[in-house]
């Protein structure tokens, strides 16, 4: 037996199912006798259907306790009934290839802010909720831009310790590109069960749709350390955030991405929470160059920041940019180690 060929049979080995066939009733479908599963398998599927974007034979016969023939024929009935698309890809016999994923169609999408400005705040999200499909109005990947100076809309978020799970929640963590998931930026605040928006959560509200400053509570950003975080915050469009503490971990990402992550005291605070009260009128400016905050009333306040830090934002500086600054010594390196040891 070749390499291959171990490799499948102990793949198939593992993703047999972990439980035994489970009693769901009497009932069965299926097109054929051996590949028939319990009915009640079918509303389970479409139940997760709900919640998620990919599936596999191998997942759905450990989660549902199916034999894998029972499982593949799911997914088939599955995709007659338009829950999944079909299969990517299949074997030279012509079956569908197991470990191959099946996706759900995107079918209606969530437009992430730049386009959803323009739709009406009563309608609701047409998007299944809690979708990870992707979007029409994806944004490309793109460097981080510039900070440049900021005289924005500031919403207020009084909570205290706004976790990265409430910021994203974790269903969502699906993906690797950095757009995209401002339509689900504080999902499960902003939407109810049936995909429509909570008219009291505080960015549903018409003035502050177009937020670029967050006003928030102690301990923004603590929990576990996803990126995806600040992603979603920059991709809804916002680029500073004012609080007494951030967890540190959120707040070097924010870097990373073109967000300002300001840490004022609380008596600071409080006055910009009473200022971002004031709604779409009360315009609040955030200048980086001078390490100043102002209200809309002319207050101003200034904070610290590491110079390192300001100095990547200011010049739109990631990680990858910072090492593309030395792309011409990298280029040096390279020809001489290619010179003195050709082989390599």
């Amino acid at each position: 037996m070749n390499r291959r060929g171990f490799l499948q049979m102990l793949g198939g080995a593992l993703s047999a199912p972990l439980m035994p066939p489970v009693s769901l009733g009497a009932a069965t479908v299926g097109t054929a006798t051996k590949a028939a599963y319990p009915a009640l398998a079918m509303k389970l599927a479409m139940d997760q259907a709900k919640h998620r974007v990919s599936f596999s034979v191998f997942s759905m016969a450990q989660q549902l306790g199916l034999q894998m023939d029972q499982a593949e024929a799911l997914m088939v009935d599955l995709s007659k009934k338009g829950v999944v698309g079909p299969l990517q890809g299949a074997t030279k016999a012509g079956r569908w290839a197991r470990s191959q994923q099946w996706q759900r169609p995107a079918g209606s999408v969530v437009a992430t802010k730049n386009v959803a400005r323009n739709a009406s705040s009563t309608q609701p999200r047409t998007q299944t909720p809690n979708s990870t499909a992707p979007r029409a109005d994806a944004k490309k990947e793109k460097t981080m831009d510039k900070y440049q100076k900021l005289s924005g809309i500031a919403a207020p978020m009084p909570l205290v310790n706004i976790d990265t799970d409430m910021i994203i929640p974790k269903i969502f963590l699906k993906t690797i590109k950095r757009s995209g998931l401002g339509a689900n930026l504080f999902d499960e605040m902003r939407f109810d069960r049936q995909g429509n928006e909570i008219e009291d959560f505080v960015l549903n509200q018409p003035a502050y749709r177009e937020a670029e400053i967050l006003v928030a509570g102690d301990n923004f950003g603590c929990g576990s350390s996803r990126e995806h975080a600040p992603w979603a915050l920059a991709d809804f469009g916002i680029k500073a955030i004012v609080s007494t503490s951030f967890a540190d971990i959120f707040y070097n990402n924010c870097f990373k991405n073109g967000i300002l992550p300001i840490v004022l005291p609380q008596e600071a605070v409080d006055v910009l929470m009473k200022d971002a009260e004031k709604g779409s009128n009360a315009r609040m400016d955030v200048d980086l160059e001078a390490q100043t905050v102002t209200t809309s009333d002319g207050e101003v306040f200034s904070f610290e920041l590491d110079s390192f830090k300001k100095h990547c934002l200011l010049e739109g500086l990631d990680d990858i940019g910072l090492t593309m600054e030395k792309a011409s010594a990298i280029d040096a390196f390279e020809s001489k180690a290619s010179t003195a040891r050709p082989w390599v």
